[in-house]
């Protein structure tokens, strides 16, 4: 055990800090940290907490099984936790298992974890029924209202239901609570194009530095959101 201590530790520090993904569908972000939302557990041992970042590294380079393969091995040396519920239910919805996944969300849902698990139930209905996503993200939202995360991928999945005026003060949220994430910016841009709001949609482009090739594309994807009247 100690060597694997040591070899989780080595790999700790060639980790980034998890990024935004992609995550069921375009425009979506990914997990956040439980360290930045303080659902941390207490009294684990620094072991455990290098070896959750260290499967968060992973779950950020969609490593997908080898994220898996860390949650048994941490489970069988340092017992289960609710963090390590849901890495795995991270990690499996992430390869398509979507059964597992949900009964693992869901056993989260009375647990401080509550809102990621929201979150990734959000995440898991965005295909199979976008109205039960919503649902979900908005109770992720309402558990934690400054996540940039949450108010994004809610804002996404409002727009792409044609639900305009309410996507509008997510996605603006996400964007003021985080003006350097691109993603929740480009979503932004995306919905003012899509509202025909052509002079703050330039704006918001100018203001960031989007490119006129980048503006072009978001125009492209906004067309193809375009719901028919």
């Amino acid at each position: 055990m100690k060597s694997l201590r040591v070899s989780a530790s080595t790999q700790l520090m060639r980790v980034v800090c998890v990024s935004v993904l992609m995550l069921t569908f375009s425009g979506c972000a990914s997990l956040t940290r439980a360290s930045d939302s303080g659902v941390r557990e207490r009294g684990r041992g620094d072991d455990s907490v290098v070896h959750a970042d260290l499967i968060r590294g992973m779950l950020a380079k969609q490593q997908y099984y080898a994220a898996l393969a860390h949650v048994e091995d941490q489970k069988r040396s340092s017992g289960a936790t609710r963090e390590l519920k849901l890495l795995e239910a991270e990690a499996r919805r992430n390869l398509g298992q979507s059964v597992q996944a949900e009964i693992l969300y869901k056993e989260l849902l009375s647990t401080d974890f509550r809102a990621d698990a929201e979150h990734g139930l959000g995440l898991l209905y965005a295909k199979r029924d976008i109205k039960v996503a919503v649902q979900h993200l908005r109770l992720a939202v309402q558990r934690r209202p400054t996540e940039v995360t949450f108010r994004n991928d809610l804002g996404y999945a409002l727009m792409v239901s044609g639900r305009y005026k309410e996507a509008l003060p997510e996605l603006a949220t996400a964007v003021e609570l985080d003006q350097n994430n691109q993603l929740s910016r480009n979503n932004l841009i995306t919905l003012l194009l899509l509202t025909k709001d052509e002079t703050r949609a330039k704006q918001i482009a100018r203001n960031s530095g989007v490119s006129d090739d980048e503006l072009a594309g978001l125009r492209r994807k906004a067309q193809t959101l375009m719901k028919p009247r």
